[in-house]
């Protein structure tokens, strides 16, 4: 996800993310308060992070951020200082002192009081924010999709092994038991061999305006949006993606953004190395009796909802059908241990469960149905490669 997932954009659009990298602006009012000692020259446990990006998915990291322990803000930037102000003011409430503000991302990159950061912007901007943290020896936290073209995927790639620093990609399903023990199960054989997959995002809640409506800022929903569900069933399949089929309408709310040109509905096919086939239908038009989204995976003796985590059984299998979790875990806060997971990560120095590589494997999932539905013909791996 990333900042603006909820958010009430206007269709005339807002202030380009771009201007992160050229900004002019001074540093906004406000200073760290009590300076911190960077992780590097202190005895200290604790983490000192930064934020960039503090719109609506910046936020809901920010509040999860805060209460961890041993984790320190800051820094914050953004472009609108009303945004930065929120944060800090977030930040001072539960005791911290008072964060930089900035609203240029290279300022906070150059502080030593940031060991890792964490990056919530839209998606064309991913590559450029990605490759600076690197550069500045930063850890980082980094919103999915990783990039926009596989190109970009494989240069961030390259700059991360060349590097010390943890990546943690914003795939939030792969830290919460609700999915990663709905998946450990699957590889164990639980639902027999693997034949389909259904994904399915009917939403009457949008649609998303802004850049979210521009399919060149944010990949258009194959991307943007899907990219969760791709990754889930790359991790679930344990294959990769082959060839696939698929169509879709680029024409609707247009009356609230003119140059608007994402497809808020399409539905394709898309087919694995492993011959797992997988449909999918992503709409922003549904009514509201018919909101829902989910992700099921189908075997040849039972099937998962990976959303609810309920396992359901083919009569001859002879087996009642169960929830993988019990209550207490239908309540966590995804982020949160994702977040717990990447600074594992920083603490440890060890690999993180969702790194750059698997980031670029989503994203080519995403592509390729992407590809599919513009092309309104059958295309394979090789067609975007």
């Amino acid at each position: 996800m990333n900042e603006y997932r909820h958010a009430k954009s206007s269709p005339a659009g807002g202030i380009s993310r771009r201007t992160f990298l050229a900004s002019a602006s001074a540093v906004a009012v406000g200073s760290v308060a009590a300076p911190y000692l960077s992780r590097a020259g202190s005895t200290d446990k604790g983490i000192n992070v930064g934020l960039i990006g503090v719109g609506t998915r910046g936020m809901m990291h920010l509040k999860p951020l805060l209460t961890l322990s041993d984790i320190r803000v800051t820094a914050i930037c953004d472009l609108k200082q009303d945004r930065i102000e929120a944060a800090q003011k977030l930040v001072t409430d539960v005791g911290q002192p008072k964060p930089l503000g900035t609203t240029e991302w290279k300022k906070l990159l150059d502080l030593k009081e940031v060991d890792a950061v964490i990056s919530c912007l839209p998606v064309d901007e991913h590559f450029r924010n990605y490759m600076d943290v690197l550069a500045a020896g930063k850890d980082l936290y980094a919103e999915k999709p990783m990039c926009i073209t596989l190109a970009q995927c494989d240069k961030l790639i390259a700059a991360h092994k060349k590097s010390d620093r943890m990546v943690h990609l914003g795939f939030q399903r792969r830290t919460d038991p609700r999915f990663a023990d709905s998946v450990k199960l699957v590889h164990a054989g639980e639902i027999g061999e693997l034949v389909e997959g259904r994904i399915n995002w009917s939403i009457s809640w949008g649609p998303l305006y802004d850049w979210f409506g521009k399919r060149e800022r944010s990949g258009d929903w194959m991307v943007e949006q899907a990219v969760h569900n791709w990754d889930l069933l790359n991790w679930a399949t344990q294959s990769r993606p082959k060839c696939a089929m698929g169509m879709g309408m680029d024409k609707f709310f247009r009356d609230k953004q003119t140059d608007r040109n994402v497809h808020d509905y399409y539905a394709g096919v898309l087919e694995y190395e492993n011959g797992v086939v997988v449909n999918i239908i992503h709409s922003w038009l549904a009514p509201g009796r018919f909101n829902k989204e989910f992700t099921w995976l189908i075997g040849t003796k039972g099937g998962v909802d990976f959303n609810s985590g309920l396992f359901s059984y083919r009569p001859e299998i002879k087996k009642d059908e169960h929830f993988v979790f019990d209550e207490q875990k239908s309540d966590v806060d995804s982020t949160k241990l994702a977040q717990e997971a990447f600074f594992n990560s920083v603490r440890t120095r060890k690999p993180s469960l969702a790194g750059p590589e698997v980031g670029r494997q989503a994203l080519a999932a995403c592509l390729l149905m992407r590809e599919a539905v513009y092309r309104r013909q059958p295309v394979t791996m090789k067609d975007i490669s």
